[in-house]
């Protein structure tokens, strides 16, 4: 059996194929090593396989957010190794995983918007070499991401620069100061708890100020990183994640200011990831 995982902060997509269909398709939380320590992964991944799954998984195609450096992706496939033992595993980014679903073998730029956000430039068969540098985090970068939406939108909460209408609903919702202090600094998941507000802007997604506001976050995202490639005009740019997915006419509005071309959004890449290391699936 074959493995194909594609996994953000927030969650994993879990796709279980014997090569010719799809036996068995399941979430789990997310996996971002950045996060996560090496117990964590083996806890969650003990938890979401059956002992006949582990048994019968020969090959795994793993793609992770946080899977930049030798020792984080060492820390998930070490995990890996030790809760398949029999199992050859690949460990990569997330953002390869983007490229491979969006672009295939062809040139352009690959995106991902959803917790986090990251970018890279696509040759047809490889990642090239980043411009600025990969994603750098919720705290430093994650622009235009589901994080980045919550953070702009509790900024203008606290700091008074939201339409009362806004204002009173999250006071209804018993949304303070000291609550927000408590979940982005004094706890683990700031990042999921910062994007978690993506929410309640998708559920009034009509509002202008709303409208306003994840365009601002997306114009971020296009001059800090999407003008920085010199055919960024003539490339497609391509998106995943239930960010650009759901906000997909005011990303399109805002690429269309910058003279860009947006091309394949997709909410999940795991569809396209399996195959196409899987081609003969049905």
């Amino acid at each position: 059996m074959i493995l194909v995982a594609d996994s953000g902060s927030s969650k994993t997509d879990w796709w279980l194929s014997n090569g010719k269909e799809v036996n068995t398709r399941f979430e789990s939380v997310g996996l971002n090593p950045t996060f996560c320590t090496q117990d964590f992964i083996v806890e969650t991944l003990n938890k979401t396989f059956s002992s006949d799954d582990i048994k019968t998984i020969t090959k795994i195609f793993f793609y992770g957010a946080g899977c930049r450096s030798k020792d984080e992706i060492a820390r998930v496939k070490n995990a890996l190794t030790i809760v398949f033992p029999d199992a050859e595993s690949m460990v990569d980014h997330d953002i390869k995983g983007s490229a491979i679903a969006t672009c295939g073998n062809k040139e352009g730029i690959a995106c991902i918007l959803g917790t986090g956000s990251n970018v890279c430039l696509w040759n047809g068969a490889d990642v090239m070499p980043q411009i600025p540098v990969f994603g750098m985090g919720y705290i430093i970068g994650d622009d235009g991401s589901g994080s980045h939406l919550g953070k702009t939108l509790l900024r203008k909460y606290l700091y008074n620069e939201m339409p009362a209408d806004l204002r009173n609903e999250l006071i209804e919702m018993d949304i303070n100061k000291t609550n927000i202090v408590e979940n982005v600094y004094g706890k683990e998941g700031a990042n999921r708890y910062l994007a978690s507000f993506a929410r309640f802007i998708q559920d009034r997604k009509t509002h202008p100020f709303l409208q306003e506001l994840v365009k601002e976050c997306f114009h971020v995202f296009f001059k800090t990183h999407i003008v920085k490639y010199d055919n960024y005009q003539t490339l497609p740019v391509n998106f995943v994640g239930s960010i650009a997915f759901i906000f997909e006419e005011q990303l399109k509005e805002v690429a269309a200011e910058y003279g860009a071309h947006v091309g394949v959004v997709i909410k999940k890449p795991i569809d396209n990831l399996l195959k196409f290391h899987l081609p003969d699936i049905n």
